[in-house]
């Protein structure tokens, strides 16, 4: 990682440490931001392609990762290819991607609120089977787990998303979850290239959910959307065209704050792409690949409020009723 302070060495006299908040992420590499890192008892790597003799530094170690995993925030790292697997068991249950050709890792913090994608995902499976459109246990969903195999540009790239839904008979995912809180809108458009693109479109949607973190004093979330993402034509776009976008936006995308007419909105996902390969296999008789389960807004909003509860009571800045024995 490039990193820069907003400090100097003067007279030959160290100055205090600053806030790790400080040092920001992106700039020139100096030898006092390394000494100052080292200070922190963390070293961060630089990419291959960035470094060079003279910021060289050591291969980092195990609790080296586990002291940087420790800040609980979203990171991204320098991590050679040679040194990953060594240090890959160490990164734990925690979302992440690892691009080997730029040594680049990005980890994802696992919080209260990243929790909520899974049990909007798992809404899916129950309505399916409500509605009687196929059986929720021929829909596995994967929580955290890798996928590999990516293809062209991206051959090599380790891939663990926030959530997965897999039909039975099935090695690629039809619809994969991104959940983003301190995670940049960027870097979660750019998992989108990656997981559609390198799957050569294997992966039917990307639903991206992105939140505003918040901030001093607040405990609720402001803002917040849903975007879904597909391949046309070998293209990565945003579902639906530009006119219906906006109306998407407007009234059926806005997660927070909720628009009046929040009790309507919805995602609805063909069995095409849920199913895919398996429609034949796995949709009970009657329904076809244009038929459609919905996915409601409110259930994610409930979902987003509670865990917000929660991890406003985990930082100490609420506290829980819950009753003691």
């Amino acid at each position: 990682m490039l990193v820069r302070v907003r400090q100097q060495i003067t007279c030959g006299v160290t100055p205090p440490l600053p806030p790790l908040g400080e040092i920001i992420a992106g700039c020139v590499f100096s030898s006092f931001s390394h000494f100052l890192l080292h200070s922190y008892g963390l070293i961060l790597r630089i990419p291959k392609y960035l470094r060079s003799p003279q910021n060289l530094g050591p291969p980092m170690t195990p609790d080296e990762l586990s002291k940087i995993l420790l800040l609980d925030e979203y990171q991204v790292l320098g991590i050679p290819q040679e040194d990953f697997a060594r240090l890959e068991p160490h990164i734990g249950n925690r979302a992440y991607t690892y691009r080997p050709a730029t040594g680049e890792l990005r980890i994802k913090v696992p919080s209260q609120l990243h929790g909520t994608v899974s049990s909007w995902a798992s809404d899916l499976r129950q309505e399916g089977e409500v509605v009687g459109a196929f059986d929720c246990r021929d829909l596995s969903l994967i929580s955290e787990g890798s996928l590999q195999g990516f293809m062209g540009e991206y051959e090599g790239i380790i891939k663990v998303p926030d959530c997965a839904i897999v039909p039975r008979g099935r090695f690629w995912p039809t619809l994969v979850f991104e959940f983003g809180y301190t995670e940049p809108y960027e870097d979660l458009k750019a998992d989108v290239k990656l997981l559609l693109e390198g799957s050569a479109g294997k992966i039917s949607k990307i639903i991206i959910i992105k939140l505003d973190p918040l901030r001093d004093g607040e405990t609720e979330i402001q803002k917040g959307f849903v975007e879904i993402w597909h391949l046309v034509d070998g293209q990565v776009k945003k579902h639906g065209r530009r006119k219906i976008l906006l109306f998407l936006i407007s009234k059926m995308k806005s997660l927070f704050p909720p628009p009046r007419s929040h009790a309507e909105q919805k995602l609805e996902l063909s069995l095409r792409d849920i199913l895919r390969s398996q429609l034949d296999n796995l949709a009970n008789e009657g329904w076809g690949k244009e038929d459609t389960i919905a996915l409601h807004f409110d259930r994610l909003r409930g979902y987003i409020e509670e865990a917000t509860w929660r991890h406003l009571v985990q930082k100490g800045l609420l506290e829980d009723d819950d009753e003691s024995d």
